[in-house]
């Protein structure tokens, strides 16, 4: 009995110094200079894999309670980070600066900035929060990554529209700034929920010479994958918007728009069927306007105008309006037929038009009933 314990007392020893000793080398290897200097060349080469361009690290020094890593691309985009490192719980509570100001490397988006905030968490999930000056504004952001995912997302910002449009490649004269809120959650999952808010103000604004780029926007590749295979998601979104100078969008419609307009939409669905319902007051209208999407092909739409103000619908598209009276319509589409019925009322006269009446006897009563 004697023996046997002895023996075991042997194995525990041996055990705890065996830990000792693998505590000791991993300190070695983690948080010393010389340990760092080791781990500098694995952390660079994770770095440029995880930002896909290769990186060059500047400070690499970790020790059980502290981190600093600062490092650059071949453009010269730097980042740094610098704070508190928990060996216990592996999270970290750290200050961190960048500077993207190249377009390319470490700015992926092309789009110049530099930035500052707080990170807080681990690997299995980390929150980032801070400010950004971007388009000759300021943007503030939350963000929430789960296993360097990200998963929620929630942006404040007021930015100058001109810049925004430059960057674009749409050069633009008017002075406007957007400004709003956006706020997503489950973008890790494809289970996407949240709203949006935006607002413009426009003091001054100058027609720009509309650019035909001669491309077209395809809905479908907001869903596909490199390969153009549906990913599955489900969406519900909420959207507001107000607009006092419908002519900053002339670009995207590819029209000399002018006026204002308010707009809220819902976006519901998912790949197999998706549905937008939205609702403005364009033209000093009560329109209600529904799109379907079958997967993600438009399989029907729906379009209600009650009493768009013919003044302001002409104004609309920077035309001025030969007469006065209001402009109800009802239409519906399928990718096979569509079916609408009109009501026009002028000083004179009023009009009615369905899909029964030819274009041409359409367009002769109408004309009729302008002044």
């Amino acid at each position: 009995m004697k023996t046997a314990f002895i023996r075991i007392g042997r194995y525990g020893l041996k055990i705890v110094l065996s830990a000792l000793a693998l505590a000791v080398v991993l300190y070695l290897i983690l948080f010393t200079p010389w340990g760092n200097t080791l781990a500098k060349p694995l952390v660079q080469n994770r770095l440029s894999s995880l930002f896909e361009t290769p990186i060059s690290i500047d400070t690499f020094t970790l020790r059980h309670n502290s981190l600093h890593l600062h490092f650059h691309d071949s453009l010269n985009n730097r980042m740094q980070v610098q704070g508190q490192f928990s060996l216990i719980t592996l999270n970290l509570h750290a200050f961190y600066q960048a500077d993207l100001s190249k377009a390319g490397g470490l700015n992926s988006l092309n789009l110049p900035l530099k930035t500052s905030g707080v990170l807080n968490g681990g690997y299995g999930r980390m929150s980032a929060q801070g400010s950004a000056n971007i388009f000759d504004g300021n943007l503030h952001y939350r963000v929430q990554l789960n296993h360097f995912d990200l998963s929620d997302l929630h942006l404040s910002r007021a930015l100058n529209y001109q810049s925004l449009m430059l960057w674009l490649d749409y050069p633009h004269n008017s002075s406007t700034v957007l400004a709003g809120d956006i706020d997503l959650h489950g973008l890790d999952r494809r289970d996407v929920e949240g709203s949006a808010t935006l607002q413009t103000r426009t003091q001054n604004f100058s027609p720009s010479p509309i650019v035909d780029d001669n491309t077209s926007f395809d809905f479908l590749s907001l869903f596909t994958d490199a390969q153009g295979k549906i990913q599955p998601f489900h969406l519900n979104l909420t959207l507001k918007t107000t607009v006092d100078e419908l002519g900053i969008l002339e670009q995207f419609a590819m029209l000399p728009l002018r006026g204002e307009a308010n707009l809220k939409a819902i976006l519901q669905g998912d790949q197999d069927r998706l549905v937008l319902d939205a609702r403005t007051n364009l033209a000093k209208s009560s329109t209600h306007a529904r799109v379907h999407w079958k997967r993600l092909r438009p399989s029907y739409v729906y379009l209600d105008v009650q009493h768009a103000d013919t003044h302001a619908l002409f104004h609309l598209f920077s035309k001025k309006s030969p007469t006065e009276g209001s402009i109800s319509l009802n239409a519906e589409g399928t990718p096979k037929s569509i079916h609408y019925r009109g009501y026009f009322t002028s000083d004179l006269m009023r009009l009615n038009i369905d899909d029964t009446t030819t274009h041409e006897g359409m367009l002769r009563d109408l004309l009729k009933a302008i002044p």
